[in-house]
């Protein structure tokens, strides 16, 4: 027995030792609590409060360079070499020699992150031997990854500020979102590029004589023979209109007076190089001949159309000034010579160049001409057998020479792109069907927004209300920096509307109507959720299909949500379940829809009904399950009038998902199906409700 007893507490002893964390890792209260001072004397940066900011378009150095100028406290890091390669050892370096954090003018702090090293996966190699073993100059095996592994964001600032200060955080993140780091415009480039035979350039409306009216231009003959290049910036004087020069040029296309060798385009932002290529490589054979051998290798020489190009946009916006270079250069026939039976010949090239500075206005094409290239062909002919006869022969023989002068010329059109324009519709796909993905198997289901599918809301950004809203907002923001990072202050201020995201569901049923989506909702596998007292679990599943069709004639079947009851720690999990009747429709479907959905002074008081009493409302019920899905599968799509615009691709389920699945009608459906039959109006509700306190203000005011 003291041997079982001794046995027992030396295995409890040995159990009770591995249960037990080491004396190292045991938690002990900490003998020595700092507090954050309240109201107090500021000791360290760790008494501060903190705000991440994240920059979009400008590098770090350059908004701290700007900040400093500004006299803000800015702490950087001098990097020196760390243990292994890709590490390094960061030393902070105060801008603000007065460390005194409780010092006037020392908060808000702004703290650079060091910035991440942008590390290639492929490395070059650097001995002379390893390059010749593949083009990249590295092993075909891969590259030893001995770079660590970063996974953090880029161009980031921490701001430090004393805590409940957050005025000062507000204005210096406005300096920073509006001010500093704002994006530049961009510019489509459209470029044409055409061929004529220089007596039909008259047809475009430019006259290179001195006898136009309103214009003259006069390009003397040069004493070697050719026509140098030139520059004309169309005008109305010049040519009426640019929607008429364009149409004169698609009617010489027509008539096959003028080819189209290239017609590109390009996006750039302002201030930054652009270049398109067009063409082809022309190989060429070299030989090389050494005392012991002879080799032959294969260059390539680019020929075509080139257009180097660099926009800058005036401060106005109304106006481009570009830098631009035109290089055209085509093949004639080749030459050479014979050598050991071998011939080997290059290739005649013809080039044409220019370069220029211009300025036209936004819109507005000009050309670039005077790249004229003549060929000159003979042709003989006549009597078979006469026309070889001495003297006689040339009585039965005829001869030709024609002289054709071919003249490439270059219209390029700037257009400048501001987000908020429609006219950043010139660089997304056009209206066609090409551009979306259906019944891929591999590839998602995808659906580009199209002009047609976007609604004219113009009269709501027109509001006198919404205008007078607007003002009420930036005037109080301008006094409290803290209402930016309220609602609603601060998606006004950001240019949205409450309640958009309404019209935008409403746009999107109606693609969704269109494209016949309902059909792949199988009707036997759409639920709902009813209140069961005899089910343990209190509600049970019911079949919407089965309710329709027991529905009597003439009646509606209504599923009204409201939320009943709030999660506890016993019941952890409120079902949305819906209150089911058959009721009568007496009079208008819309008003009686409109009278069933009720919405409160909050969202939770909201009380939002579903109403089928047709096929098209069942159909529209499907149509509002699809559209679940959707937003589901498009987390990042912004329910935005600016972000919903022609070109957007949204991915849409496949036919066999929507097929297998279950489809739960829930609250977020019904609310869906009452503001899609009522946009407008749900639309006009919510923007009222969440402007309530501002039209108050103003109404007082007045």
């Amino acid at each position: 027995m003291t041997k079982k007893l001794v046995y027992f507490l030396i295995i409890f002893s040995v159990i009770y030792s591995q249960q037990r964390p080491p004396a190292s890792v045991t938690r002990r209260p900490p003998a020595n609590v700092v507090k954050r001072p309240v109201g107090g004397k500021i000791v360290s940066l760790r008494d501060l409060d903190f705000e991440v900011i994240k920059l979009s378009y400008i590098q770090t150095d350059r908004a701290l360079a700007i900040l400093k100028t500004m006299d803000y406290s800015v702490v950087e890091f001098k990097a020196g070499k760390g243990e292994i390669n890709g590490e390094y050892n960061f030393s902070p370096l105060f801008s603000n020699k007065n460390k005194d954090l409780s010092a006037p003018g020392s908060l808000p702090i702004i703290i650079k992150f060091p910035d991440t090293e942008t590390v290639s996966l492929v490395e070059k190699s650097k001995t002379k031997s390893s390059s010749k073993k593949s083009v990249l100059g590295v092993d075909l095996g891969g590259v030893t990854l001995d770079n660590t592994t970063s996974g953090e964001p880029l161009q980031r600032l921490l701001v430090g500020y004393k805590p409940g200060d957050f005025n000062s955080v507000a204005r210096l993140l406005d300096i920073i979102q509006n001010k500093i780091d704002t994006p530049a415009n961009q510019i489509v480039i459209e470029a044409l590029v055409l061929e004529l035979n220089s007596d039909q350039l008259d047809e475009l409306g430019v006259d290179f004589s001195n006898a136009g009216q309103g214009f003259s231009a006069v390009f003397p003959q040069p004493e070697g023979g050719s026509i140098q290049p030139f520059t004309v910036v169309l005008d109305r004087t010049l040519l009426g209109s640019a929607s008429n020069f364009r149409a004169n040029v698609e009617a010489l296309i027509s008539n096959k007076a003028a080819e189209v060798l290239s017609k590109p385009s390009v996006l750039v932002l302002d201030g930054r190089q652009a270049r398109i290529q067009v063409g082809q490589q022309i190989p060429i054979v070299k030989t090389t001949d050494t005392q012991i051998s002879t080799t032959k290798s294969v260059d390539y020489l680019p020929i075509g159309i080139v257009l180097n190009l660099r926009p800058r946009i005036s401060a106005d916006g109304s106006r481009v000034t570009i830098q631009v270079e035109t290089i055209i250069s085509e093949t004639e026939e080749r030459i050479g010579a014979a050598t050991s039976g071998n011939v080997e010949s290059a290739p005649i090239i013809n080039n044409r160049k220019v370069q220029s500075f211009v300025r036209v206005a936004n819109n507005t094409p000009f050309i670039i001409g005077g790249l004229i290239n003549k060929k000159t062909t003979e042709n003989e002919g006549g009597v078979p057998i006469l026309k070889d006869l001495p003297f006689f022969g040339k009585l039965f023989a005829i001869s030709s020479e024609q002289t054709v002068k071919k003249e490439v010329i270059v219209v390029i059109t700037p257009h400048i792109i501001t987000d908020s324009e429609d006219n950043f519709s010139r660089v997304v796909p056009q209206d066609s069907e090409l551009f979306n993905a259906f019944g891929n198997r591999s590839f998602p289901n995808s659906y580009r927004i199209q002009h047609s599918d976007v609604f004219d809301l113009s009269f709501i950004y027109e509001s006198p209300v919404f205008q007078d809203i607007k003002t009420e907002v930036n005037q109080r923001a301008e006094k409290d920096k803290t209402l930016m990072v309220q609602e609603p202050y601060k998606s006004l201020i950001d240019g949205k509307i409450p309640g958009e995201q309404i019209l935008v569901r409403r746009m999107l049923i109606d693609i969704i109507e269109r494209l016949g989506y309902h059909k792949h909702i199988e009707p036997a596998k759409v639920i709902y959720f009813l209140d069961s007292d005899s089910d343990p679990a209190g509600f049970r599943v019911s079949p919407l299909a089965n309710d329709i069709l027991n529905k009597p004639k003439g009646q509606a079947l209504q599923l009204s949500y409201s939320i009943k009851g709030k999660a506890t720690v016993q019941k952890p999990f409120v079902r949305p379940t819906a209150e089911a009747n058959y009721i009568k429709v007496a009079g208008l479907y819309k008003k009686v829809l409109k009278d069933l959905n009720k919405r409160g002074s909050r969202q939770t008081d909201d009380i939002f009904t579903i109403l089928i009493s047709r096929d098209k409302d069942e159909r529209r019920l499907y149509d509002v399950l699809v559209m679940k899905k959707v937003l589901e599968m498009n987390p990042d799509l912004e329910l935005t009038l600016q972000y919903f615009k022609p070109g957007i691709e949204i991915l849409f389920p496949s036919p066999d998902v929507l097929l297998d699945n279950n489809h739960v009608v829930d609250r977020d459906a019904a609310k869906y199906f009452y503001e899609v039959n009522d946009y407008y109006g749900s639309f006009e509700q919510e923007f009222n409700r969440a402007t309530a306190e501002l039209g108050r203000l103003i109404q007082n005011r007045k």
